[in-house]
């Protein structure tokens, strides 16, 4: 592969299927290796260690790199490229790769059991560069999308800011839960159940900024097709409408895409404001749950409501 303004690739000495990636100064930055290349199913998969987790261009321009050259092979449409979970995720998803596979426990990285993420990508996507999200529900002032493992360190910036405030309403947590590698790991899981279809959790959208969470979890289909509501938005943009746009942006979602016939929700007997979001979106109460979730160190009552298709 030939060089490309700050990157080459070469393959690595005796090798056909071994590569070494180095900077323009010529020191070694990564290596790939082509796992599989199956023309018969017309996939290419690739290995690829990266030693400059943090930098961005660099990392974008190998994997561009890597992608032009095994797409001049009009045998492959598609590449899968196996990675550690801790490289930076944005050049991926910006170039219109999708994570499509979390291999757990994977890998040993400085004596920590680190998992591997798979990411995918086609022709058609990477010639057009689609970054469009796996899922993007609009609405009239905010929008919806699938959180992914990349949106870490702003979920980690929406916790601590709304850290007094959330913590009225929300199980008690450790200081652990506020660090970036947690939170990463949180994302991970999540994606995984999204992957699984047992779980959906969507960041509220606001002028390109995450100002809450909504999950819709505990599917279960058969006879039952239902699934648990949970949210939280950002303490500045409480009341003006947003929740309730975004609880029946996932409903219409859930009901007609998902094809469930039953969400539930629980809330604080306190929280006026759920309540009334909850029941502005055509959800009707069900009872109270006694000491349902230990919050901010007390075992709290909850009113449930439920809403069917």
């Amino acid at each position: 592969m030939s060089l490309k303004n700050n990157v080459n690739i070469s393959l690595s000495g005796g090798s056909k299927t071994e590569y070494i990636i180095r900077d323009k100064n010529n020191i070694s930055i990564g290596r790939f290796e082509i796992t599989d290349m199956n023309h018969e199913n017309q996939k290419c998969d690739v290995k690829l260690k990266f030693y400059r987790e943090d930098d961005y261009n660099l990392l974008r321009e190998t994997l561009e790199l890597i992608l032009s050259a095994t797409f001049k092979d009009k045998k492959v449409y598609k590449v899968n490229i196996i990675i550690n979970e801790g490289i930076k995720l944005s050049p991926f998803l910006d170039i219109g790769f999708i994570l499509e596979g979390i291999i757990s426990d994977n890998a040993i990285l400085n004596g920590t059991r680190r998992s591997d993420l798979m990411f995918g990508i086609n022709r058609e996507d990477f010639r057009y560069k689609n970054c469009e999200p796996i899922i993007k529900l609009q609405g009239e002032n905010i929008y919806l999308r699938n959180l992914t493992p990349n949106d870490s360190e702003e979920i980690l910036n929406y916790y601590n800011k709304n850290k007094k405030h959330l913590e009225k309403f929300e199980p008690s947590r450790d200081k652990d839960f506020y660090t970036l590698e947690t939170q990463q790991s949180l994302l991970n899981e999540s994606y995984k159940q999204f992957l699984n279809g047992t779980s959906y959790e969507l960041g509220i959208i606001k002028e390109d900024r995450i100002i809450g969470k909504i999950r819709l979890s505990n599917i279960v289909y058969g006879v039952f097709k239902s699934g648990i509501l949970g949210y939280s938005i950002d303490e500045d943009f409480q009341g003006k409408g947003y929740m309730k746009e975004a609880v029946n942006l996932i409903v219409e979602y859930a009901f007609n895409d998902l094809d469930l016939h039953r969400i539930e929700a629980s809330v604080l007997v306190r929280n006026e404001r759920s309540k009334n979001v909850l029941l502005g979106c055509g959800f009707e109460e069900l009872g109270i749950n006694k000491r349902y979730l230990f919050i901010n160190g007390i075992w709290e009552d909850h009113i449930t409501f439920y809403k069917v298709k």
